[in-house]
């Protein structure tokens, strides 16, 4: 993020946080009370993650874009979504360009597959 982004608004914040973290810790501060206009993940989330979010973080006006999986639990093929706080759908793009949609899985599901989930990558789930 730091080295690739050159201008930035003071209003635009990046997380490095996987999203359970990110809730926990967003939960338990005083910006809880804060809601977002816009949440991207760079990521794919399952389409009930996309939605708790929406749900939790957007402000009334806000939107989320997501890759998300074409079926739960399928890190193989995600479409891009972009929602609104109560999780209806005002946008869908299947493929960009030449390009099918598929990005990193969410690493914090037990359904999690590949060299880039637990237990190859050194992530750790939190203690539930």
């Amino acid at each position: 993020w730091d080295a690739n982004v050159k201008e930035c608004p003071d209003s635009v914040r990046f997380f490095q946080l996987d999203d359970e973290r990110f809730l926990e810790r967003w939960a338990s501060s005083s910006s809880s009370k804060q809601k977002y206009d816009v949440v991207v993940f760079n990521f794919a989330i399952n389409r009930d993650k996309a939605l708790l979010f929406c749900r939790k973080v957007l402000k009334d006006d806000g939107v989320l874009l997501a890759p998300v999986n074409v079926q739960r639990d399928y890190w193989m093929k995600q479409f891009y979504a972009l929602l609104d706080k109560e999780g209806n759908t005002l946008w869908t793009a299947n493929d960009v360009g030449a390009w099918s949609v598929q990005f990193q899985p969410d690493v914090t599901q037990a359904t999690c597959q590949g060299i880039w989930c637990p237990p190859y990558n050194g992530f750790q789930r939190m203690a539930r």
